[in-house]
C-alpha cells in the first residue's frame, strides 16, 4: 500500500470495527525504523561567492519515506542532520533569497554520516523566499489593509504575492475583486464583501499597486533571510500526509504519539516519532462525509473529534481501538453544532466553543447532555461573533475568544452566565488558548500586527504582548508547563516561537515552507522543548526540538 492511499475500509462495520480494521491495515503497511535511525548527513553550506553561509536552512528529505528533517547552518557554514533512517535523501539549503542549484541526493546507511557540501548558487522565487509577513511590510498601513490580509489569504495560498506582483487600473482592480466575489474559481468560498467594502479594497490597491507603481523587486523590497542564535538551535521533523488532508488542528497525548484531524478527508492520524511512522484511522461514516477541523486529547489520552457535518463528537480510545458517538441537539437561534474548540474541566464535564451558532457548550460525557449558552454580544447583534479558543482557568472558570468581535468572553462554570470584555487592541481577531501552569490564560491575536495576550485570572486583567516579527498572525499557543515556556504559531510568518514570562522575551523558529500556515500547535507533555503542529497548506504535520 502506498502511503498516499485510504486504508481499506469495510462499511459494513459501522462502529468500533471501523478503527480496528483501520489500524491494522495502515499499521501493515508502515515499516518501522527502530535502532537503524542513526546515520547522519552533515557538510558546508557556502554562498555563491563562496562564503561561509552562516543560518541557512537545511532541509534534508527521505524520497521514500516522505520524512525530511531540517536544521540551520551554524559556524562556519556547518551543518549536521543525525539520527537519520537508511535510504536516500535529496538535500536543500536555503539562505539570503538563494538556494542550491539543485535538489542534490545523498544515500544514508547505518551509522555512517554521509557527506553533502552545498553552494546557495539560484536565486528563489518571491513564493520560495517570502512569507505572508514579509510581504505585508509593502502594503502601506490603512484601515482597509487588515481585511486584505485576511480575506486574500483564506483562500490564496499566495493571496498577497499576487497583489504584490501585480500593477493594475483602477478598473482592472474593480473587475479583479468582482471575480472573486462571483466565482471563487475552486477556491474555499466566494468573497463575502460588501460594495462599501470592494470600493475601499478597490481604492486601496489602484493607489499603491497601479501602473504608475514599479513593479516588485525581490533584491529591494524582501528580506534576505538568516537565522542566527537562539533562533538557530533547533531540528524540525516534517512527514508529507495525503493530498488534501489540510490538518487544521494537532494534538499530542501522554506517550508523546502525535495526532493529526485530517479535515480535508475527515480521518484521523496518529503520528509515532519513534518509529517514524503514520497510522491513518477513518472516522466512521454517517449521513454527511465527516469531518475532522478540530483534534483533542483529552486527560485519559483518549481523542476527541467533533464532526460538525454530522452533528455530533467523535470520542477514539486508542487502547481500545473503539469510537464513541455523542450526537448533538440543534443550538439555539441560529446555525448547527459546530464545536471550534475542546476544552476539559476538572470536574469532569467538557466546555466546547461554537463557532457558527453563538454559542459556547457543556458537555455531560457520563449522561452525553449537551447544554448550550448564547454569547450576549452575538445575539444583540443578531449573528455569531465565532466563538473560537477556548481554555479554564486556575480557579475553574471558562475563558473563550470571540473572534469576530474582538472579545474575550468568561463563563460561570456553575450558572452558565456569560460577562464579556475588549481586547486592548482594536481588531485583534483572538484565535485559540492555553492556561499556563498559575491558572492564567494566553491566547493569540491572529489580526492586526499579531500579538500574544495573557489574562490574570485573579484580576482578569488583559496584557499584549507584540511579537518581534511584524504581521505575524499569532494564532494559536501551547504551554510547556514543565518550563512555563509559552509557544505560539506565527500563521502569516511561517515561524513557532516561544516567550518566556519571566523574561518577557520570544524566540522565533522558521519552517521550511513558507507557505505553511501555522494552525493549532500542541506542546509534548513528556518531552519538554518538543512542539506539534500541522501545515495546513501543504499537508504535513511535524514537530519542532530545541536544541539546548
Amino acid at each position: 500500500m502506498n502511503r498516499k492511499e485510504n486504508p481499506v475500509f469495510n462499511r459494513r462495520n459501522r462502529r468500533v470495527a471501523v478503527g480496528i480494521v483501520a489500524l491494522v491495515l495502515a499499521g501493515a503497511a508502515d515499516r518501522t525504523w527502530g535502532a537503524e535511525s542513526n546515520g547522519a548527513i552533515a557538510g558546508v553550506v557556502k554562498t555563491a561567492s563562496g562564503e561561509a553561509a552562516i543560518g541557512a536552512l537545511v532541509r534534508v528529505k527521505h524520497g521514500e519515506r516522505g520524512v525530511s528533517f531540517t536544521v540551520v547552518s551554524q559556524e562556519q557554514g556547518r551543518y549536521h542532520a543525525g539520527n537519520l533512517p537508511p535510504g536516500e535523501y535529496t538535500v536543500q539549503a536555503t539562505g539570503g533569497g538563494f538556494q542550491n542549484d539543485s535538489k542534490a541526493t545523498v544515500q544514508v546507511s547505518g551509522s555512517e554520516t554521509a557527506r553533502m557540501n552545498l553552494a546557495l548558487g539560484r536565486r528563489q522565487s518571491v513564493t520560495e523566499m517570502a512569507a505572508t509577513s514579509d510581504l505585508a511590510k509593502l502594503f502601506p498601513e490603512a484601515e482597509i489593509k487588515a481585511y486584505i490580509m485576511e480575506e486574500c489569504t483564506s483562500c490564496h495560498i499566495g493571496g498577497l504575492e499576487h497583489i504584490a506582483s501585480s500593477r493594475k487600473s483602477q478598473e482592472e482592480w474593480l473587475a479583479t475583486v468582482e471575480k472573486m466575489r462571483n466565482h471563487p474559481y475552486g477556491n474555499i468560498r466566494s468573497l463575502n464583501i460588501t460594495d462599501q467594502q470592494r470600493d475601499k479594497v478597490v481604492d486601496y490597491l489602484a493607489k499603491h499597486f497601479g501602473p504608475d507603481r514599479p513593479p516588485l523587486d525581490p533584491d529591494r523590497d524582501l528580506p534576505k533571510a538568516w537565522f542566527t542564535g537562539e533562533s538557530s538551535k533547533f531540528m524540525v521533523t516534517e512527514y508529507d500526509l495525503p493530498r488534501g488532508a489540510a490538518p487544521h488542528d494537532v494534538a499530542v497525548d501522554s506517550k508523546g504519539i502525535g495526532w493529526v484531524g485530517e479535515d480535508g478527508h475527515g480521518v484521523i492520524g496518529r503520528f509515532d516519532p519513534q518509529t517514524l511512522t503514520y497510522t491513518r484511522i477513518p472516522i466512521p461514516p454517517a449521513v454527511s462525509k465527516p469531518t475532522a477541523h478540530t483534534i483533542t486529547v483529552g486527560p485519559q489520552d483518549q481523542v476527541w473529534v467533533p464532526d460538525s457535518a454530522n452533528n455530533r463528537l467523535v470520542q477514539y480510545d486508542p487502547k481500545t481501538q473503539q469510537f464513541t458517538m455523542y450526537p448533538a441537539p440543534k443550538p439555539p437561534g441560529r446555525g448547527n453544532f459546530s464545536a471550534n474548540t475542546i476544552a476539559f474541566h476538572p470536574d469532569g464535564t467538557m466546555w466546547m466553543t461554537q463557532e457558527g451558532s453563538n454559542t459556547v457548550a457543556h458537555l455531560e460525557p457520563k449522561t452525553k447532555q449537551f447544554t448550550y449558552y448564547p454569547v450576549p454580544s452575538g445575539v444583540r447583534a443578531n449573528k455569531t461573533v465565532a466563538p473560537y479558543g477556548i481554555a479554564i482557568d486556575g480557579n475553574g472558570w471558562i475563558w473563550f475568544a470571540e473572534h469576530d468581535a474582538s472579545k474575550i468572553g468568561q463563563v460561570d462554570s456553575k450558572t452558565g452566565e456569560i460577562t464579556e470584555r475588549d481586547t486592548p487592541t482594536p481588531n485583534s481577531r483572538p484565535k485559540r488558548m492555553g492556561t499556563d501552569g498559575n491558572g492564567n490564560v494566553w491566547f493569540g491575536e491572529w489580526g492586526s500586527v499579531g500579538k500574544l495576550g495573557i489574562i490574570d485570572y485573579r484580576t482578569s486583567q488583559i496584557t499584549e504582548y507584540p511579537t518581534p516579527t511584524q504581521y505575524s498572525g499569532l494564532y494559536s499557543v501551547g504551554i510547556d508547563r514543565m518550563r512555563n515556556h509559552i509557544w505560539a504559531s506565527e500563521f502569516f510568518a511561517a515561524k513557532l516561537a516561544r516567550f518566556d514570562p519571566r523574561t518577557n522575551r520570544f524566540t522565533e523558529y522558521p519552517l521550511f515552507n513558507r507557505i505553511t500556515q501555522l494552525r493549532k500547535i500542541a506542546v509534548d507533555p513528556s518531552r519538554p522543548g518538543r512542539v506539534w503542529y500541522g501545515g495546513y497548506r501543504v499537508d504535513t504535520v511535524g514537530y519542532l526540538d530545541v536544541i539546548e
